[in-house]
């Protein structure tokens, strides 16, 4: 299933894996599941499901797989007319089939983010929310779950006070519904908001309320889960850090240090990728602005990509990072996700069979991208045409199962 972080820190971001007692605290959860089938297989496989005439369940996981294919290689808008084609072959399947129907609302939109389409984003996810909906109960961690996804999206598009309000309707039913874990992510997400970076940005009527959630939070480890108590202190961390205080932070290390380091990749800080200190490599500005940035937009960002992959050493640094594949070139801000990347700290590794770790090898997709404009904000015309804001879309491509890696010394 196609999934795409929002934020820097960022977990569970699907339903189904919030709802888990047993969600994983790396930095994104896996976004994508490389099966090894090639491009040809899976759509062979498809094509004889249709054939058949087979049920939806399968129709809509053999098209997730291939539509995943055609994503890794690159081909996204053949990756959303495949699952636009299942969609419309499924769309009323959505109460017998919730989840699956739902997933395949969740991957259409995480296509359409990179291939900045935000209509068709925006409407995924509410659909994705809404068939979850109907097909199962109003207090079901999923839907609540779902929820908050809509939230993302608007935080995403560029509307984080409809987001945070979403954040805080859907706490206030989770803690009524018992959702106990639901809730604090909620609480979370919305102390996301609340606490910019900068503390003369902080409204001063949020940000008390916000450093009480996160502490809160951070004690209830057994009723919530021990990741959501950990990512409640990693961001208090962050917020240390900005005003010099690092202490918080040397203890999170220390104390996974001292526990025998972890088992998965846990990212404690990164720094963001900042595209407005770089540019792309045909001229065009990554900040917007300017009809000279207007018009070339859509060439600049069109087919742009990057697989790249990188070491998690067990001290939790990053290392030997290298573009594995690309498309459209390189530039200003392939640099600026190098740099990000560069930056990251996880958690110390746990030693595997009593010495240590070998770590993990990472790979992930970058996209730059911009969505495309209403027609009369662009040209006053019917042409179609991007808006001046760039971004950078991420997807993870490592294989789900972490302990299947390459060996170091190979």
């Amino acid at each position: 299933m196609l999934r795409s972080p929002l934020l820097a820190i960022a977990l569970l971001s699907s339903s189904a894996a919030l709802a888990q007692d047993s969600a994983t605290t790396e930095q994104d959860n896996r976004d994508i599941v490389v099966t090894g089938q090639s491009l040809q297989d899976t759509a062979d496989a498809l094509a004889a499901c249709l054939a058949r005439n087979c049920p939806p369940d399968e129709d809509i996981r053999l098209t997730l797989a291939h539509a995943e294919n055609q994503f890794v290689a690159g081909d996204y808008r053949d990756a959303r007319a495949t699952t636009l084609a299942s969609l419309r072959r499924n769309n009323d399947e959505g109460r017998a089939f919730p989840i699956e129907v739902s997933d395949l609302y969740r991957a259409n939109g995480r296509i359409a983010a990179h291939l900045g389409e935000a209509d068709a984003y925006r409407l995924s996810v509410l659909n994705m929310r809404n068939t979850l909906r109907d097909g199962l109960s109003d207090n079901d961690a999923r839907v609540l779950a779902a929820q908050i996804e809509v939230g993302d999206s608007r935080a995403r598009l560029g509307y984080p006070e409809e987001a945070r309000d979403i954040y805080i309707r859907t706490a206030v039913q989770a803690e009524r519904a018992d959702q106990k874990r639901v809730a604090a992510f909620a609480r979370i997400r919305q102390a996301m908001i609340d606490l910019p970076k900068l503390r003369r940005d902080w409204r001063g009527d949020r940000a008390p309320a916000a450093l009480a959630h996160l502490e809160r939070i951070s004690s209830e480890g057994e009723v919530v889960g021990a990741d959501l108590a950990l990512l409640s202190e990693v961001m208090l961390a962050r917020i240390d850090r900005e005003q010099g205080d690092m202490g918080r932070t040397q203890r999170l290390v220390a104390r996974f240090s001292a526990g025998g380091g972890s088992a998965r990749p846990l990212l404690l800080t990164s720094e963001p990728i900042r595209l407005q200190d770089a540019g792309t490599d045909d001229g065009a500005s990554e900040t917007g602005g300017g009809g000279n940035t207007l018009s070339r937009l859509t060439v600049g960002v069109d087919n742009r990509w990057i697989d790249i992959g990188y070491w998690i050493n067990a001290d939790g640094r990053v290392s030997d990072y290298e573009v594995l594949r690309q498309s459209g070139g390189l530039g200003g801000w392939t640099e600026a996700v190098e740099r990000s990347v560069n930056s990251r700290v996880y958690a110390p590794l746990a030693p595997v069979n009593g010495t240590a770790s070998p770590g993990f090898y990472i790979v992930e997709r970058y996209t730059l991208t911009a969505d495309f404009a209403n027609q009369i904000d662009c040209t006053g015309t019917r042409i179609r045409c991007r808006g001046p804001n760039l971004r950078v879309e991420r997807t993870d491509l490592t294989p789900e199962d972490l302990s299947d890696q390459p060996n170091r010394a190979g």
